[in-house]
């Protein structure tokens, strides 16, 4: 077979379509070029170029696991994420690629006018292009503005907040009940965090729009946001005494430059919030998509909305039941406790760390009496950083670790290379963890727990090996904010029958299993997921995604299929910086990802 040129090929795809294949999947018919995949790569600059010169719209069409009416992704794409996009593409998993050039004449923001995207989608515009290549195809399609609303709800007049907006469209045609995230913190950004999700959780779009929107005080939603003066690998090597001193100094600060009562950026008020921009988009019923401190605002707006929802996914629960300072020493110690249990049933990870648990304790124990001076380098750029290195914060960096199950794999390696003087890979596995995000709102995050959490906990016990550092910080900071009020109740558990998916990971060192499963007594129609060798937040690990896009697609909590949990394990713990070498466990470790 002789090809055409690739400009050759170009004029034939006017309104018509490119299929890129190896395999025989489809039969050639009218308005169909057939090219393989490697001619497809070498013509993609001239013919992403074509498509949008043209206004036409790249679409993905299939996969081959996937019927032509499920579309895989719709994006008008940039040359750079076609370029990053196709070389993501594996020719294992995606037999047949389908690039469609549809003309986009009479369509308002690349949004296909027979979608039922929100009635009211006049209200937005198209979105800023991110800065991450890797959410532009998905933002590139989104809708973005903002809605405003009283702070003051009861008395509704005064200041108002303009509340972040974006909605990404369905991309077949979708059902009338589209998917609200919850962010969670509690301070985070649903529409920083949203995208990166929602690209791993792609099926979900597929019928649905979704709604991403910066809760009150977090965001573009008139944050509370305090910067630190310190560097992000400056604040995960401060000690939890200095760094307690600098957050209490800069939110003193910050408190005198906000413009807004922070009284009033509690949960509730803000599901109220919620409530008012589902009316606002002309949404009738919703689902609800909860993630940590997104679980407990899923769960309050469903007590104060319940008519308004079809169903809700719950991931890492933080039930009202739990007051969020009080338990995190003894969660955080039986998380490590089942971190060295599990290094014990590995063999290479037994024979390497026998003495991990007692290794640990006296590194905590020696550090109390005396904290050592240190200086660490920055993991990329090298810079220097002294600081004192004590035993709160080694629970602090351990604590943070133990949320990610990939990182935690490193834990024992990193705790006994501390054990031994060399504190650097504690230090960079915590700053890998938090890198240099800086979207928690630490002002909103104060408004919620000191309102909402610290009202319930007088003091809050340590456990062997780990402190209370998280309430000893939120103390004091709780005598000076202004504190709100919740309703009388407020802390009883949510009852509801409405259909709720609650997921918990069994490694999850601050909402384990346990919480889900007190949550689930009052919820009449839930089902629970554990999910072996996960941490914190579950939803985009093995067969989640399915698992939550079936769930949404028939919200029957009694109907949910969860058999490929156990196949999830704990991944090999490394043994050297080589990697996990005990007898059989390289090998495994693909099986475990």
């Amino acid at each position: 077979m002789t090809l055409a040129p690739c400009s050759a090929i170009i004029m034939e795809a006017k309104a018509a379509v490119i299929i890129v294949e190896n395999s025989s999947t489809f039969t050639p018919s009218r308005g169909f070029i057939f090219i393989p995949q490697s001619y497809y790569i070498s013509c993609q600059f001239q013919l992403e170029f074509f498509c949008l010169r043209q206004s036409y719209l790249v679409t993905t069409i299939s996969r081959h696991d996937q019927v032509l009416s499920q579309p895989y992704l719709t994006t008008i794409m940039d040359k750079t994420t076609l370029i990053q996009y196709i070389a993501s593409m594996s020719l294992q998993k995606y037999a047949t690629l389908a690039l469609t050039c549809f003309t986009l004449q009479g369509c308002e923001f690349g949004v296909d006018p027979g979608s039922s995207i929100s009635p009211n989608y006049h209200l937005l515009s198209s979105c800023d292009k991110p800065d991450s290549a890797a959410i532009a195809s998905l933002v590139a399609d989104s809708l973005c503005g903002t809605i405003s609303v009283f702070e003051d709800r009861v008395t509704k007049s005064g200041r108002k907040i303009d509340l972040n907006i974006m909605v990404i469209p369905a991309i077949s045609p979708s059902q009338p009940d589209p998917i609200f995230f919850l962010a969670g913190g509690p301070g985070q950004s649903a529409v920083d965090v949203g995208p990166f999700l929602f690209s791993r959780l792609h099926r979900l779009r597929n019928e649905r729009d979704i709604v991403l929107v910066d809760q009150r005080g977090t965001g573009k939603s008139n944050s509370l946001a305090c910067e630190l003066s310190a560097s992000a690998f400056e604040q995960v090597n401060l000690s939890v005494a200095a760094a307690t001193e600098m957050q209490i100094e800069n939110l003193k600060k910050c408190l005198t430059e906000y413009d807004a009562n922070t009284a009033l950026y509690t949960t509730p008020i803000a599901m109220d919030d919620l409530n008012e921009v589902r009316e606002v988009l002309g949404y009738s019923k919703i689902n609800l998509l909860g993630i940590s401190y997104g679980t407990r605002a899923g769960l309050v707006y469903i007590r104060r909305h319940q008519d308004t929802v079809r169903s809700a996914v719950l991931d890492a629960v933080a039930p009202l039941t739990m007051a969020i300072p009080k338990n995190v020493a003894t969660d955080a110690q039986a998380a490590f406790e089942r971190l060295v249990t599990d290094c014990k049933k590995q063999p290479g990870c037994k024979e390497t760390y026998p003495h991990l648990k007692d290794h640990f304790r006296l590194l905590v124990q020696g550090l109390e009496q005396t904290p050592e001076e240190i200086a660490l380098h920055h993991p990329r750029t090298g810079k220097a950083t002294k600081g004192t290195i004590d035993s709160r914060l080694i629970n602090r960096l351990v604590r943070a670790i133990m949320y990610d199950r990939t990182l935690s794999r490193l834990l024992p390696l990193a705790i006994e290379e501390a054990f031994g003087g060399n504190y650097a890979p504690l230090s960079t596995l915590a700053y890998t963890l938090t890198g240099e995000d800086t979207s928690l709102s630490s002002g909103m995050m104060a408004s919620v727990l000191c309102a909402e959490d610290m009202t319930r906990v007088d003091a809050a016990s340590n456990s062997m090996d780990f402190d209370n550092a998280i309430y000893e910080a939120l103390d004091p900071i709780c005598e000076f904010w202004p504190r709100g009020s919740v309703p009388e109740g407020y802390f009883e558990p949510v009852v509801s029958d409405i259909p709720v998916l609650l997921a918990s990971g069994t490694l999850d060192p601050v909402t384990p299993p346990k919480y889900g499963w007190e949550a689930s007594l009052t919820l009449s129609n839930s089902e629970h997921i554990v999910i072996p060798g996960v941490g914190h937040s579950v939803v985009t690990v093995g067969c989640m995604p399915d698992i939550v896009y079936d769930f949404f697609s028939h919200p029957e909590a009694s109907k949910v299929s969860a058999s490929c949990r156990v196949d999830l394990k704990r991944p090999p713990f490394f043994t050297s910086l080589a990697g996990p070498l005990g007898p059989g466990e390289g090998a495994q470790e693909e099986k475990h990802r």
